[in-house]
């Protein structure tokens, strides 16, 4: 700091590198304002095909126009997206690096394993939220019970004689059953599965009583009358499936347990950076083309500023970190 500079200038100086600091941001430069001069790179920890990858691909191709420079996609998959993820946090932090997070990979996997080799509070800066997964509680067309309310007096007639099944463990639609079942004071038994293929099968065939599954990969079940549908974990009801009440209709007010995707930066990146990632972002979010693309694959998305989105993250933790320590799930 120069010594011949006022006291007060010095300490505007000081609270302004510490707020950057304290914000994950880096202070701003000329490089800043050419920003951005080469193609971004989009990382995805998760396989090329699935839902987020599909969905976020078509999204930065909008934001690509509004910011004048296209996106790179690059897969990096390995371990539940840890692998990516810490591939991103190490990043350099200069706009030229988004990732994509989920509930998995930003709020959920620091409880569900012992440690990770990054940070996903600390490491990253939120960008904004893309989608909302709602997941969808099923049982089967021949099950007497037509009501969540049917299901939760059986069982807690007749604790632990329903068994519920787990198409993976730790993911949002079996974390949206435990907080259900913790919620209603239940006794159900979970039974994992090495996939929905054979969950289905046992569910179908009444070996199974009630399964949780995100709605989009059930709709096809649901539609076919095998199965049927007694409530959605949204906050409201979908408008594919209007007859279908919400789990906080049926009993629990406020009751919301849905994955989500959303795009984040390293950590330090500057507040210039983020702001014009964030504004393009919602920018994308908007567009009429993009909105109607998403209406026929029935994905609703959901636009945020970067402080709702970082409240929904906080809340996030706290709501998954509770549930994971009373089920006592661990994936290490």
């Amino acid at each position: 700091m120069n010594p011949g500079m006022p006291n007060d200038l010095v300490r505007r100086a000081l609270m302004k590198a510490t707020l950057a600091c304290c914000l994950g941001y880096s202070a701003g430069s000329a490089a800043d304002e050419a920003y951005p001069n080469k193609p971004i790179r989009l990382l995805i920890p998760f396989p090329a095909g699935g839902p987020s990858d599909i969905m976020a691909r078509q999204i930065v191709q909008v934001m690509s126009k509004n910011i004048g420079q296209p996106f790179v996609v690059m897969n990096v998959v390995g371990a539940a997206g840890i692998a990516g993820t810490r591939q991103g946090a190490l990043a350099a932090p200069d706009g030229y690096t988004v990732i994509l997070g989920g509930t998995g990979t930003h709020t959920t996997n620091e409880f569900l394993y012992s440690k990770l080799p990054y940070d996903p509070e600390k490491d990253f800066i939120p960008l904004g939220l893309l989608y909302k997964a709602i997941n969808v509680f099923l049982v089967s067309a021949e099950s007497p019970f037509h009501t969540l309310q049917d299901l939760i007096k059986y069982a807690k007639a007749k604790p632990g004689e329903l068994n519920f099944a787990i198409g993976a463990i730790g993911s949002s639609s079996h974390l949206a059953f435990e907080k259900f079942r913790n919620d209603a004071g239940l006794n159900i038994v979970a039974v994992p599965y090495k996939g929905m293929p054979a969950a289905y099968t046992d569910l179908i065939g009444g070996r199974i009583q009630v399964m949780p599954n995100d709605v989009l990969q059930a709709l096809g079940q649901i539609e076919s009358g095998k199965v049927r549908a007694l409530a959605v974990t949204s906050a409201k009801r979908l408008a594919f499936l209007p007859a279908v009440p919400t789990v906080a209709e049926s009993g629990f007010p406020d009751f919301e347990a849905v994955g989500w995707a959303g795009l984040f930066v390293p950590a330090n990146t500057s507040r210039a950076i983020v702001q014009r990632l964030s504004t393009s972002l919602i920018d994308a979010m908007r567009d009429d083309e993009l909105l109607r693309a998403m209406a026929q694959r029935k994905v609703e998305l959901t636009a945020m500023t970067q402080s709702e989105f970082a409240s929904m993250l906080k809340r996030d933790r706290e709501k998954w970190a509770a549930v994971i320590r009373a089920a006592n799930i661990k994936l290490d």
